[in-house]
């Protein structure tokens, strides 16, 4: 749904640089969800696996000691064993 680089601002990693992969799809529909725009997943676009870990090296300076928070929606609609595997193998620390 959208990515972006920022500072963490919320839990045991605030004030962290962070890597936000939002994906889209959500089967919840919790009343004060913020990004319910989320919720429908056939509204945005498919990124392969590759694609987004290419996006996210290119966003940050080095991906040492950036965490990649993959959040959604519901992330755990989907298998993420393939994308945090890659994100690690990148240099990323992932949070769910």
């Amino acid at each position: 749904m959208e990515h972006f680089y920022t500072i963490q601002g919320e839990g045991n990693h605030q004030g962290k640089a962070a890597y936000f992969i939002r994906l889209g799809g959500c089967d919840v529909g919790c009343v004060w969800c913020d990004v319910k725009d989320s919720w429908d997943a056939s509204k945005h676009p498919i990124y392969s696996t590759s694609e987004i870990v290419a996006m996210a090296v290119a966003s940050v300076p080095s991906p040492a000691g950036v965490i990649a928070v993959i959040t959604g929606g519901e992330p755990l609609l989907h298998n993420l064993n393939e994308l945090t595997a890659a994100l690690q193998a990148a240099g990323f620390e992932t949070n769910i």
